[in-house]
């Protein structure tokens, strides 16, 4: 049987902010910050190296998830605004990721969680291996048959088996555990006073949100009891809220587009010199002296 060709999607809104608040203080000579920048060039060049995927492409925020704020209304009401100096680096990831060759996937009024969820499912069911390239455990949800995750925070590799041994739950119950634990960054409300480690507890006794409900009268602890039973419906919703769609209109999506190509080195070295990344640079530097990769074809069944 032919190797299934992979395709990694890299949650591009996650991994630009966990490389603006992992790298704090970097700046050029002209005082421009270039945390974000930096960061999320080594993590793009460092999972093009380890993994060598055939096809990888970045999805990003583009407003607001217009189906989540009809649901509710606070829906990340409390989320704090972009600081200054991450915003003004945006461009320069998009520069970036042109230099790279690689493709960005953004629709207005949806979020990248939706994006990823849909363009993962497509993929899947078109023949690839997907690999879902986030340190947001969220997106254990969307983790199965030909869906893997790599938290690019711990540079660990999940599988099905992988979410199951470190949540306790396998990947279609996690949105059980949010519906009940909630998700403050998100402001999504969950039940008042359980957290993840009680709510993982009570799905895996009962099954699911539902069966929670149900059994409510059976939970032990007065306080929680009644906590489940007057925010049975905010439990509901934030299950809801909390589900990746996976049906994002994203049908006409040409994934050959998305195949790694040999990057524009003359863009990078601009880019690069223009932020002083060194490293970056100088590691272009020695690539292009060296020869250059052949494309890759996927081999496909």
């Amino acid at each position: 049987m032919a190797r299934k060709p992979t395709l990694f999607i890299i949650d591009g809104s996650n991994n630009v902010y966990r490389s603006y608040f992992a790298i704090r203080g970097l700046t050029n000579s002209a005082g421009l910050a270039t945390n974000a920048v930096y960061g999320f060039t080594q993590t793009l060049k460092k999972l093009l190296n380890d993994h060598n995927p055939d096809h990888i492409a970045v999805a990003f925020d583009i407003g607001r998830s217009k189906t989540r704020h009809e649901a509710f209304a606070d829906y990340k009401k409390d989320r704090r605004p972009m600081p200054d100096d991450l915003s003004v680096q945006l461009p320069f990831v998009n520069e970036v990721l042109e230099g790279f060759r690689i493709p960005v996937i953004g629709v207005e009024d949806w979020e990248a969680d939706d994006l990823i969820g849909s363009l993962a499912c497509i993929a899947r069911d078109r023949g690839y291996e997907v690999v879902i390239a986030t340190s947001d455990k969220d997106f254990f949800q969307l983790v199965g048959d030909g869906v893997r995750l790599f938290h690019t925070g711990r540079e660990v590799m999940y599988d099905a088996n992988g979410v199951t041994e470190v949540f306790g739950l396998p990947p279609e119950k996690v949105v059980d555990v949010m519906a009940i634990w909630g998700d403050a960054i998100d402001n999504i409300p969950g039940v008042p006073g359980i957290g993840e480690k009680t709510a993982a507890q009570l799905i895996q006794q009962w099954g699911d949100l539902e069966g929670v409900l149900e059994h409510v009268d059976d939970v032990s602890g007065a306080k929680r009891k009644q906590n489940l039973t007057e925010h049975a419906e905010d439990a509901r919703m934030s299950k809801r809220l909390a589900t990746a769609i996976r049906d994002v209109p994203l049908e006409d999506v040409d994934l050959d587009a998305a195949i790694v190509r040999e990057p524009d080195r003359t863009l990078l070295r601009e880019t690069f010199r223009r932020f002083e990344l060194r490293d970056p640079l100088r590691r272009l530097e020695e690539a292009t002296t060296a020869s250059p990769r052949a494309p890759r074809r996927s081999d496909r069944s």
